[in-house]
């Protein structure tokens, strides 16, 4: 048995570390979280090949703890993976007052595959819904032309969407910021206004949980899909992400 858990894990490490070079590939080296994976393949190829001398040092009791709060946190992790994914799931409400689009990168060719996942599925709920009126929104960043919200606008409106359904918020640098300052541009009763939340799949979970946080009642969201391959970057740096949500941010 011991024998097929170490063969196991031996195999997850070059897992882990051909992941986590893939993702530097796709994404560089601009954000910490992009070297999680090839962090966690080297620790986990360091504890194979060290394994009896670790085992020799800390003794038989404390590994048997260390397998257990390891076995609980993958548990936790994976249980919390499904629940999101099937969150990503559930439909959107139809003809929403106002549909908020969480941004992302921005660079000088346009929005980066993440965003513009993100703005054509918001342009494909506009289409069908008349009445609705978005709000693009993300402040600029220091390696991006313009704002986020302001590249997002321009973006919906080259696609065809009049000038007059889309505001852009460009002073927030997070999810909890974007919501936020969505509800300031939406006004008074914004809690009680229908509001549909734009963003990649993956981020729908605590996009919500910072909305209904924020004071809207009626709010549903609607995802955008990006680059495959990032899939499982993404939902993990969400864990961490949820986590950080539900210590830290507060009620506004």
């Amino acid at each position: 048995m011991e024998a097929k858990i170490f063969k196991v894990t031996k195999a997850v490490s070059y897992l882990c570390i051909i992941y986590g070079l893939i993702v530097l590939f796709l994404i560089g080296p601009f954000h910490i979280f992009n070297f999680f994976y090839l962090l966690i393949g080297i620790i986990l190829f360091m504890l194979c090949r060290y394994r009896v001398s670790i085992r020799k040092k800390i003794g038989m009791k404390a590994c048997r703890i260390l397998n257990g709060l390891i076995l609980t946190f993958v548990t936790v992790f994976l249980l919390f993976e499904i629940w999101i994914i099937s969150f990503s799931l559930r439909p959107c409400a139809r003809d929403a007052d106002h549909l908020i689009v969480l941004g992302s990168y921005i660079s000088e060719t346009g929005p980066s595959m993440d965003y513009k996942a993100r703005l054509d599925s918001a342009y494909a709920y506009l289409m069908e819904n008349e009445k609705t009126i978005a709000i693009t929104t993300g402040a600029k960043g220091p390696n991006e032309p313009v704002s986020e919200g302001e590249g997002g606008r321009r973006y919906l409106i080259e696609k065809g969407i009049k000038e007059d359904r889309i505001l852009a918020e460009t002073e927030s640098y997070n999810t909890a910021e974007n919501i936020a300052n969505a509800k300031k541009l939406i006004g008074k009763d914004a809690g009680q206004n229908k509001i549909v939340i734009v963003s990649a799949d993956y981020h729908l979970f605590r996009a919500y949980y910072l909305a209904k946080l924020a004071g809207f009642q009626n709010v549903s969201c609607k995802g955008g899909h990006g680059l495959f391959a990032l899939l499982p970057q993404y939902y993990t740096r969400e864990f961490f992400a949820f986590v950080k949500e539900l210590l830290f941010t507060r009620s506004a």
